[in-house]
């Protein structure tokens, strides 16, 4: 009777034990599952921004670009952006003219903020964004003649190809809406820091490629007409 008593005494005690190192099982396991499922390749989506022929018709400055990013898991979304920006504008106050074209990079990823485990959702959702951008470029400065104070008369200040740089980095949210089948529609609204400048000695970048004008934080946001190449079959696309 005594051995029973043991026997069952030592079984009360190990239960918990054995549940809880069944449920460590299961949670590893649903971990397993979750990165299976982050890392799982869904397709790839191309995209135009259309947001700058439509600025370009309102300012002296613009950016058109391109985007390819990976659907991994219908939630962490890597892009590549790529653009090219140009200025050709004139301070009326100050008759400065500054003029500028070139190609701009971007890297991050999107998050889709909406989609679940038990239901996927890579047609409509919100989504927040990262990006790290950067630009190399060339910039030409024409301004009024200015006085010699010397030897007397104006000197004109014409500088032309002057090496600029720059890179910054963006946070910000976006919205993205199915309209046929297989392409959609969205927009971004960005936060844009600048990190890094490199100018001429004697001037300063007014507009860089990219990241708009030189200030060290400013907004931004992007029109997307987007296209998607499904790679695996998805039941919810």
């Amino acid at each position: 009777m005594k051995t029973l008593r043991y026997i069952l005494l030592i079984s009360i005690l190990l239960t918990p034990i054995a549940v809880h190192a069944d449920n460590k099982g299961k949670e590893a396991g649903k971990e397993k599952s979750f990165i299976s499922e982050l890392l799982s390749f869904n397709g790839i989506g191309v995209s135009a921004d259309v947001f700058g022929l439509a600025y370009s018709m309102l300012e002296d400055y613009t950016s058109y670009e391109f985007a390819v990013e990976a659907n991994l898991g219908n939630r962490l979304y890597p892009i590549v952006e790529i653009g090219m920006g140009w200025c050709d504008a004139t301070d009326e106050t100050r008759g400065i003219k500054y003029k500028t074209s070139a190609p701009y990079y971007r890297v991050g990823f999107n998050y889709n903020l909406l989609t679940r485990r038990d239901k996927p959702n890579p047609k409509n959702y919100v989504y927040a964004l990262a990006r790290f951008g950067w630009s190399s470029f060339k910039y030409d400065i024409d301004a009024p003649a200015i006085s010699d104070p010397v030897w007397g008369g104006e000197v004109p200040l014409i500088l032309n190809d002057i090496d600029g740089s720059c890179s910054w980095a963006e946070i910000g949210i976006g919205i993205k809406v199915k309209i046929a089948k297989g392409f959609h529609m969205g927009w971004t609204v960005r936060y844009k820091a600048r990190l890094s400048e490199k100018e001429g000695d004697n001037s300063r970048m007014w507009y860089v490629p990219g990241f708009g004008i030189n200030k060290s934080t400013c907004f931004g946001g992007t029109y997307n007409l987007i296209y998607e190449i499904p790679l695996k079959k998805n039941r919810n696309k």
